[in-house]
């Protein structure tokens, strides 16, 4: 797994990012495809994890009413336990701050939440059901990140 290169998407990868996203958000967590495509039109910028020319794993950022958000987090499952999305996550929020972003938002799975409070994103209210299973309000301050 040597080959992996981390970095920021281009838009000729949005294709295969919707793709891996809609095998797995609309797949495992039933979200409809219409939703995990119109989601471009939020202008998100991403990072990716590519194997052999192929996106293995995502996510994504966007503003919405003057806030950063973060989310579309997904791995390919043939190549989940190699710290790939550790290393997308770590690669995304490190971009994020050296831009000036302050405070990031995010509504996340309660596997991503635990990736994020481990780099010191903080839950900041209760689970709430969110089709297949449920997502948490979670926020990560740049004053509090650590990798």
């Amino acid at each position: 797994m040597g080959n992996i290169v981390f970095r920021k998407a281009k838009k000729k990868d949005f294709p295969q990012i919707i793709d891996l996203q809609t095998k797995i958000f609309n797949g495992e967590q039933k979200i409809p495809s219409e939703a995990i495509s119109a989601f471009l039109s939020k202008k998100p910028q991403c990072w990716c994890a590519v194997f052999n020319d192929m996106i293995i794993g995502a996510v994504a950022a966007w503003k919405e009413d003057n806030v950063v958000h973060w989310g579309r987090f997904v791995t390919d499952p043939d190549h989940k336990g190699n710290r790939i999305g550790s290393k997308i996550v770590q690669l995304s929020f490190d971009d994020l701050f050296a831009d000036g972003v302050y405070e990031i938002y995010m509504e996340a799975r309660e596997v991503t939440a635990n990736i994020v409070c481990k780099m010191g994103g903080e839950i900041v209210g209760e689970p709430q059901p969110f089709y297949v299973g449920t997502v948490i309000p979670v926020i990560l301050r740049k004053s509090n990140y650590h990798h």
